[in-house]
């Protein structure tokens, strides 16, 4: 976390001290954005302690990656700077495991909200820094015959996010990395995005 802080301070100082526009002073503007993230759930290794643990095969499915949606408002400070919140969604993820006519069930989503400073240069190339503050919910369901048993879990957490994209005629390309997303795990956000 204290290397990604760095990077952001770094990051901002170098982007003020150009001469760029390209925001609108006092310019309100809402957007939508839609995309995929990688979500790493280390399914082949539980499936490997499982296996160990039972002395049976294990086998797993599980998902690689989350789709994620967000909204956001833009509010142009001055003529190249611009802060702009947002809410975002992940869709579900999860692995299942079968062992022995048996079978265990783990999901995650996340959801949160952030705000963020951004720098936008003319030619539509724009970079932004900021935080976030998100919530993952988990569950995980064990089935034994006909029988399910399912438990639930929560975590959160607060973390620096940093991101660059093009934008061009109000669609926006983008990428941001949320660190330490819900205090769990790191997230990195590719996305095509409209404003209006």
């Amino acid at each position: 976390v204290k290397n990604m802080k760095k990077i952001v301070i770094l990051f901002l100082f170098l982007f003020s001290s150009l001469n760029i526009a390209g925001a609108v002073e006092g310019e309100y503007r809402m957007g939508a954005e839609f995309g995929w993230s990688p979500v790493d759930l280390e399914a082949e290794k539980t499936a490997q302690e499982l296996a160990n643990l039972s002395g049976s095969t294990v086998t797993v499915v599980y998902d690689q990656g989350a789709f994620v949606g967000r909204v956001f408002s833009d509010y142009g400070l001055t003529s190249d700077v611009s802060i702009e919140a947002g809410y975002f969604q992940t869709s579900s993820v999860e692995a299942k495991y079968t062992i022995s006519g048996s079978s265990a069930t783990e999901s995650y989503d996340v959801h949160g909200f952030d705000i963020s400073g951004v720098v936008k240069d003319p030619s539509g190339f724009f970079a932004k820094a900021g935080i976030h503050s998100a919530t993952m919910d988990g569950a995980a369901t064990i089935t034994i015959g006909a029988t399910a048993y399912t438990v639930t879990a929560e975590a959160k957490g607060t973390g620096p996010l940093i991101g660059f994209g093009y934008e061009e005629d109000n669609v926006r390309y983008s990428f941001t990395h949320y660190s330490d997303l819900a205090g769990v795990t790191d997230f990195s956000f590719f996305s095509i995005g409209f404003l209006f």
